[in-house]
């Protein structure tokens, strides 16, 4: 499920089994560290994991804090009124765009999210997800009024044409 992280180890020749559970998004964040922990205690480890565990949380809130000042929630209206309600992508699917009072959401049928809007470095506009757990996914307003949102990973781009 989205935002939820587990993992567990097993040290069956010490008899020692162990699992984490965590509920929020940056819980990716604790699970190697719970293992560095583990092992630091059973076989008397130099003290690493605490310190990297506040170092990489205070990076982590650090560049979220950073993103957010980026961002404007509720997205900016005026963006806003310019997008299509709808757009599709053969691969992905569909998105509905709605305005309930301030708020503009993207519902992709399965999951849906408020959006924050962004002015990117190059001049174009970005609508983000906010919603936890999904936080994050930028769509860039294609140059062509409006017609075109754009989500891209690290390998793909996914063109979403106005219906």
């Amino acid at each position: 499920m989205i935002g939820y992280h587990s993992d567990m180890i097993w040290l069956p020749h010490k008899k020692v089994g162990a699992v984490i559970l965590t509920n929020s998004d940056p819980g990716w964040l604790l699970r190697t560290l719970f293992r560095r922990k583990l092992l630091e205690v059973l076989f008397d480890g130099r003290s690493e994991a605490d310190a990297q565990l506040l170092a990489n949380g205070k990076s982590f809130f650090a560049d979220l804090a950073a993103e957010r000042k980026l961002l404007t929630v509720p997205a900016d209206a005026t963006q806003s009124t310019k997008l299509a309600t709808r757009y599709a992508n053969p691969a992905l699917g569909e998105i509905a765009v709605s305005r309930t009072g301030s708020a503009t959401v993207f519902d992709f049928g399965e999951w849906k999210s408020e959006m924050g809007s962004r002015r990117n470095t190059d001049g174009t506009i970005s609508f983000i997800t906010t919603s936890p757990g999904i936080q994050g996914f930028p769509f860039v307003v294609g140059p062509d009024t409006k017609k075109k949102l754009t989500l891209r990973d690290a390998q793909h781009e996914y063109v979403f044409e106005a219906q």
